[in-house]
């Protein structure tokens, strides 16, 4: 540090309060002696480069040039002023500012020093308390035939084929159809849609579809009217009405394979029903099993906030809901629309109860993690990062060079120590084992 900055910081001073937790005060004076050095020295400069009628450059008189620019010099001073005395109090007082200060409070009378506020957020300073005997419910895992069934069948149905018929086409059969728009084409064009192949009586289908096209065959030409509503995700087709004449080219009927030793081995070498279902079975035990500890891991998290006041910055809540917000539009995107300001209006307003508490369980996770000193070394994210790998079929090397090159890394740090407070956590919980289908309360 230069002597000149050493003799300006020696003339700030520096005082931090503390109005809510997740706020700080800087309360500033800057000596008028030091306001007056810095101003002087701007003066000097506007002097040397000043140029007025009648002198020659840098020669006009310092009081005429202090008439003319002194309210703007001295307004100079404090723009300059404000950001040093700023870093003195980061450096003075280690400051970890979430946002940008804000002035406030500022005060100049003649021959008084110069003072101000600088505002901030803070991230709090988060104390957990009550966390030893948390009451955790623990459901029961039970996998039954029923659910086995229900695997079998969306399999089944995965592996369905369409085959033509000659009838009249039903619900669930698959239709094959050129559409012809008949309103608005250019002249000259007819913009055919060919070879379309829609399910007949399936939800997504617009309703004209699958009332008009009930019962026709092959071969069959129709005329369908479809009013589009007005919130449509297709912004041209908007509140539209639009007459589509429809050939259809074929009818066909789903067949869906037997549940029987032939399909298994179709999915699988030697595989069987038998070997399929305890597959089934065993996938759904580990997912089952997930589930619960997922629970278990909410209910910790919603005790944990129930039991311990944390004030929030709001500026720490609104980062969370705007990242939520991009997701919330790429959503519409990839449905073909986009949300109007009240939609997204009415997103942060719902979405705001559920990222305050997320945002005080993060907090106060962080704080038992800091407060019972769980660690996660560099050892422990390279064990993860080789569990990741072999989970996920990656090549341990690649996978490590791709987590090390970004975020990754920090990433699987915070799970590893957020998944051990957790179970630090659940190792002194109250724990009640519950049926399956018992009614669980989270706070």
């Amino acid at each position: 540090m230069t002597a000149a900055n050493q003799d300006l910081r020696q003339g700030i001073k520096t005082t931090v309060e503390s109005s809510e937790p997740w706020q700080r005060v800087v309360k500033v004076e800057i000596s008028r002696e030091t306001f007056d050095q810095a101003y002087a020295k701007r003066l000097k400069k506007a002097v040397k480069t000043h140029q007025k009628p009648g002198f020659r450059k840098g020669k006009t008189p310092r009081a005429l040039v202090e008439k003319e620019l002194g309210g703007i010099l001295r307004a100079e001073t404090m723009d300059d002023l404000v950001p040093q005395a700023w870093m003195a109090a980061l450096l003075e007082h280690k400051l970890a500012a979430l946002t940008d200060p804000k002035l406030e409070n500022l005060k100049f009378d003649e021959g008084e020093p110069l003072t101000f506020d600088l505002v901030i957020e803070v991230r709090p300073d988060v104390t957990a308390a009550d966390y030893e005997g948390i009451p955790v419910s623990k459901r029961a895992v039970e996998v039954t035939d029923k659910e086995v069934d229900e695997v079998v069948d969306r399999l089944r149905e995965s592996r369905a084929e369409f085959v033509a018929v000659e009838r009249p086409a039903a619900e669930g059969d698959e239709i094959t159809l050129d559409l012809e728009p008949l309103d608005d084409a250019p002249e000259g064009e007819s913009p055919v849609i060919t070879d379309q192949k829609f399910v007949l009586g399936a939800e997504h289908n617009l309703p004209a579809f699958n009332e008009n096209l009930a019962g026709c065959e092959a071969g069959q030409e129709k005329d369908v009217v479809v009013d589009y509503p007005a919130d449509f995700p297709n912004e041209k087709l908007r509140g539209r009405r639009v007459t589509f004449r429809c050939r259809v080219k074929q009818v066909a009927e789903k067949k869906v394979p037997e549940a029987d030793d032939a399909f298994a081995a179709g999915l699988g070498e030697d595989k069987t029903m038998a070997s399929l279902r305890e597959e089934i079975r065993a996938d759904l035990q580990k997912e089952a099993e997930r589930r619960v500890a997922a629970e278990m891991d909410m209910q910790v998290r919603g005790e944990l906030v129930a039991r311990n006041d944390v004030s929030l910055p709001p500026s720490m809540v609104e980062r969370y809901l705007r990242a939520g917000l991009e997701d919330f539009r790429a959503r519409y995107q990839r449905m073909g629309g986009q949300p109007t300001g009240k939609d997204e209006q009415e997103y942060m307003e719902a979405s705001r109860p559920a990222a305050e508490k997320e945002l005080k369980a993060m907090l106060l996770l962080e704080a038992v993690r800091r407060q019972e000193e769980i660690k996660v070394t560099d050892e422990d994210v390279d064990e993860r990062i080789t569990e990741i790998a072999a989970e996920n079929g990656f090549d341990v090397d690649r996978y490590r060079e791709f987590v090390n090159s970004g975020d990754e890394k920090d990433r699987i740090r915070y799970d590893l120590a957020e998944r051990r407070t957790l179970d630090f956590l659940l190792s002194r919980a109250e724990i009640t084992e519950v049926a399956a289908d018992a009614d669980i309360a989270i706070p």
